[in-house]
């Protein structure tokens, strides 16, 4: 229960950083407050989010995570990049996940600011 959580609020911390990003630019673009660019600004770290978890589960373990120690034999170096192909894994569903929640909360958010405004 305590994982789900926490990736929670980290696509919200995420999406407050992003709607603060959006705010900046509207500031910057437009010379007055528009909340224009935050559904933009959510959506496309979103996106960013999960094509960096794409990125990281595809890529070898060979090229993310260097060797530091010395190899014995070939078992040895089997059992470490089994090990460490699950702790890539385990890592990019997690950055995949928030991407995903990323997404998903902000649209409901800018569905309720829609229902609300």
């Amino acid at each position: 229960m305590r994982r789900p959580l926490k990736l929670v609020l980290i696509s919200l911390v995420l999406i407050a950083v992003a709607s603060i990003a959006g705010i900046i630019f509207g500031f910057v673009r437009d010379a007055a407050f528009t909340p224009r660019y935050i559904f933009d600004a959510n959506l496309t770290l979103g996106v960013a989010t999960v094509l960096a978890g794409l990125f990281y589960n595809f890529v070898p373990s060979a090229l993310l995570i260097p060797g530091k120690d010395k190899l014995f034999d070939h078992s040895t170096f089997v059992e470490r990049s089994f090990k460490t192909r699950k702790r890539r894994q385990a890592m990019a569903i997690d950055i995949l996940l928030t991407g995903v929640l990323v997404i998903v909360i902000s649209g409901l958010i800018q569905i309720l600011l829609g229902l609300i405004i």
